[in-house]
């Protein structure tokens, strides 16, 4: 290896360091910070609701809204779950393609898929087919047009803060942002970064466009 690309691991090591493959992270913050979202948009608890998590990796998320009363179904290409006694029912998938009926879903959880799949209107009408029509959709992405964006270097799926609310109108959804409200209110939130506090709001509302990644409530029209 050249003395430049010793340079450029070592400062791939350095930036991630820490964190470890997303399949070993505990995944545990990451569940409160996604229900207190839909709590905040639904006006309700997220309780007593069948949940669907795609790209379920480790199982963390799944399992903290099974904890909460709900039954819970996770899918992913992969069993990551490493034979973790967990409290949801999971499925491999091939494809974007879910494999379950129409209507199904309370609540569908796409956090940080969407960026993995090469149709992402297919993963989008596939959503909006298994919710209920009173269902919800929690959706995060990280965002291509950012400078601070981690990882996914040369992924062309990586979607642009411009594009994200015309596709998922187009798709079907009508949609809420939710990255503004999270970065204002990280204690609301459980948010694990929490330096937004300290930004003024129309600031933070200007650099909206920049945030790494965008968060989203999405609701079948």
């Amino acid at each position: 290896m050249s003395v430049r690309g010793i340079i450029n691991k070592a400062r791939h090591f350095a930036k991630y360091r820490g964190r470890g493959p997303v399949a070993l992270l505990n995944r545990e913050a990451k569940g409160r910070m996604i229900r207190a979202i839909v709590e905040d948009f639904a006006g309700r608890p997220a309780s007593g609701l069948t949940i669907l998590d795609i790209g379920c990796g480790n199982g963390g998320i799944s399992n903290h809204f099974s904890k909460q009363g709900n039954e819970v179904f996770g899918v992913d290409v992969d069993d990551k779950r490493k034979g973790q006694d967990l409290g949801f029912e999971f499925r491999l998938v091939e494809s974007e393609r879910l494999p379950f009926e129409n209507q199904r879903f309370d609540l569908v959880i796409s956090h940080h898929v969407i960026e993995h799949v090469p149709d992402q209107a297919l993963h989008l009408a596939e959503i909006r087919r298994v919710l209920k029509p009173t269902g919800l959709c929690y959706l995060a992405t990280p965002n291509k047009t950012s400078p601070f964006m981690e990882g996914h270097i040369g992924n062309e799926w990586v979607l642009r803060h411009a594009q994200m609310q015309p596709l998922f109108e187009r798709c079907g959804f009508d949609v809420k942002e939710y990255s503004f409200d999270v970065l204002s209110r990280p204690d609301e939130f459980f948010a694990e970064k929490r330096y937004g506090r300290f930004i003024p709001k129309r600031a933070a509302e200007a650099l909206r466009p920049w945030y790494p990644s965008h968060l989203f409530m999405l609701r079948p029209l």
